[in-house]
């Protein structure tokens, strides 16, 4: 059996050992700073897509707040709706021919990764993502997966935007996205109607209440359930309340600009095939008035009297306002951002004096965001994280994490405009990874494709007849976790390490194709008989040697590791820094040693003629070193 394979099996077996055991952390001391690269580490695990000596260096410098105002006042590197359209016209100039294609959901994912991989707005990007896993919406809808993937594009940028204000703000902007009225059914809906027995669509009135703002039982400050004489948990809302809700969201469908005026509303309200605005896939659905109910609306102790005139913004507003306002709100939200930052379980102070904060500010994101990631629980000296601390670390995250300790590659990082471009055009460098939605063989998780509203995993899962479960603490993540994610996420990061993620793509092989367009690839590779005559990009293929040579989407280099991978402690601690802020217990530290030490590394010949069998024994000690800790609960679980 092969050294490397060894690691591999140890690799296996710690996962799959250890998936629920406490991790050893140095102690951190609290403060404005943090005072060593531990502290910097965990604080950017919490508020990235996984920590990099850059933002370390800036952290250092800056301090935890002012860091976090830096990062709010970036602007994103580029908005989704821009990169979606320009992805799409580099599409459609690789295949002219081909009519039918267009950008599609592989698209957004592309603009997720590039973001949350090379922005330097991290905050803001993880931010976005934990909304996204909040406020959920999903490419499994039908639409928003084949006929509008525009739409979810259009409604990332909404969450990005929503960080600038406050709860109330961001709770508008989601109810008249296009994602959302079209994933949660309350575009086009129709006022009631008692002679025909209609009535309006229920969907997205349930789920405001129940997952966007107050929840189902009500809540003390703290975040712990109100009880009622009898000891029973208190419901926030009734059936009644989700008819008198309903009503409010009739009435609302997509934008349409001035011309599309003399097109009949019927067919606009309705999102008919004649009347499909494109700028409606960005804009905030509009109010037809004709469709809005006008009867008495009753729900959550607010009454708004029968109307004479349709009032579909006041009405909307009026119901916006109770939801911002009810006291379950702050407590029930900042639990959420809570445990997608920081912990699974917080304390109920935690949430207390979070909430408090939401309330003190109108619910201002950032200030919320501030008084999560500031908190002493959040930032608070550790030695050893207890069960009701852990969170363990989605499989996305993962992967971003690993990502950014180490430096990739990816060809489409450096694809510039083509001759078949539209004059004047200019293409989008990106990060291209595709799905990795199937649990056994990759991660279980693909970003933006949750099956269903309630995200990939509720907030208050607990494994079934686990110790978390009998301990009263929850532990979301691990709704993802089985037998069949824990070895399909190990055979994954053996992938990533030994020959990337991700599509494959053409690669110059020796540097003299310039910039190595789509274009041309598909020129090399006979792919497109339009393209067959192009004298440009004739002259361009003669001067690359590609060869049919393929790369995939990312790979991982280890050229930087090579300086420290013929040493056993030395490789083990850089690895440990990168990965895990320095902090790996004695058992892992030990596991890393001995299998290590099964990956030997030949002397340098004095001629140097055996530098590339030096160079990959090197890199083969690195990649076990890597995944050894990748799938160690040292990685998996954060605080």
């Amino acid at each position: 059996m092969s050294g490397w394979m060894r690691s591999f099996k140890i690799a296996l077996t710690a996962m799959a050992a250890g998936v629920l055991a406490a991790c050893v952390f140095d102690s951190v001391v609290p403060g404005d700073k943090p005072q060593n690269s531990t502290q910097a580490h965990r604080f950017l695990t919490q508020a990235t897509f996984g920590p990099d000596q850059a933002n370390i260096d800036r952290l250092t410098e800056l301090g935890y707040d002012a860091w976090i105002d830096e990062q709010f006042a970036k602007t994103p590197a580029f908005t989704y709706q821009a990169f979606f359209a320009q992805r799409n016209a580099a599409l459609k100039a690789d295949q002219p021919n081909n009519a039918a294609v267009k950008a599609n959901p592989e698209q957004v994912l592309e603009a997720f990764y590039t973001r949350a991989l090379t922005d330097p707005a991290q905050l803001r990007a993880r931010l976005a993502f934990a909304l996204s896993e909040i406020f959920v919406v999903s490419f499994g809808n039908e639409i928003l997966g084949g006929q509008a993937p525009e739409m979810v594009a259009g409604y990332m940028d909404t969450l990005d935007a929503g960080l600038n204000g406050t709860y109330r703000e961001l709770l508008e902007r989601v109810s008249k996205s296009p994602a959302m009225g079209e994933y949660l059914t309350f575009r086009s809906n129709y006022k009631e109607d008692p002679s025909i027995g209609r009535h309006p669509d229920e969907n997205y009135a349930r789920e405001v209440m129940q997952l966007f703002s107050i929840g189902v039982y009500e809540l003390n400050p703290d975040g712990s359930i109100k009880l009622n004489a009898q000891g029973k948990p208190i419901e926030t809302y009734t059936p009644d309340d989700v008819r008198g809700l309903a009503k409010v969201f009739t009435g609302w469908s997509n934008y349409r600009s001035g011309s599309y005026a003399s097109l009949p509303a019927a067919d606009c309200f309705a999102w008919a095939l004649t009347c499909r605005d494109p700028a409606g896939f960005y804009q905030p659905m509009v109010a037809y008035p004709d469709y809005h109910s006008t009867s008495e609306k009753r729900f959550l102790g607010v009454t708004l009297p029968e109307q004479s005139t349709p009032d579909p913004q006041g009405d909307l507003t009026a119901a916006l306002d109770r939801l911002a306002t009810h006291p379950n709100t702050a407590p029930f939200i900042s639990r959420q951002l809570i445990q997608r930052l920081v912990t699974s379980n917080p304390k109920p102070d935690y949430i207390a004096r979070v909430a408090q904060r939401f309330t003190d500010t109108g619910g201002n994101i950032k200030e919320t965001v501030k008084a999560i990631l500031m908190d002493k629980e959040a930032r608070s000296d550790i030695s050893l994280f207890a069960p009701d601390v852990l969170k363990q670390r989605e499989p996305v995250l993962r992967l971003t994490a690993i990502l950014r300790a180490f430096r990739f590659n990816t060809p489409t990082q450096s694809v510039s405009a083509s001759v078949t471009d539209a004059p004047g055009s200019q293409r989008v460098p990106f990060v291209s990874i595709g799905g990795t939605s199937d649990p056994a063989i990759s991660l279980g998780q693909t970003p933006l494709f949750s099956p269903s509203v309630f995200n990939f995993f509720r907030p208050g899962y607990a494994p079934p007849q686990s110790s978390t479960a009998a301990q009263g603490m929850v532990a979301p993540e691990l709704q993802l976790v089985s037998e069949t994610s824990i070895t399909g996420y190990v055979n994954f990061t053996r992938e990533l390490l030994s020959s990337g993620v991700g599509p494959y793509w053409a690669v110059d092989m020796d540097g003299q194709c310039g910039a190595f367009t789509p274009a041309l690839q598909q020129y090399i590779q006979g792919l497109n008989p339009a393209i067959a005559a192009n004298k440009a990009l004739q002259t361009a293929a003669a001067n690359c040697k590609v060869e049919g040579i393929t790369q995939r989407g990312v790979t991982l280099s280890f050229v930087d590791q090579r300086t420290v991978a013929g040493d056993t402690n030395a490789l083990i601690n850089h690895v440990a820094d990168k990965l895990v802020g320095g902090s790996i217990s004695t058992d892992l530290r030990q596991t890393l040693s001995d299998a290590l030490l099964t990956l030997p590394v030949p002397t340098l010949a004095a001629d140097g003629s055996n530098l590339d069998a030096v160079n990959s024994a090197l890199d083969q000690r690195t990649r076990a070193a890597i995944l050894i800790v990748a799938v160690s609960t040292n990685f998996l679980f954060t605080k």
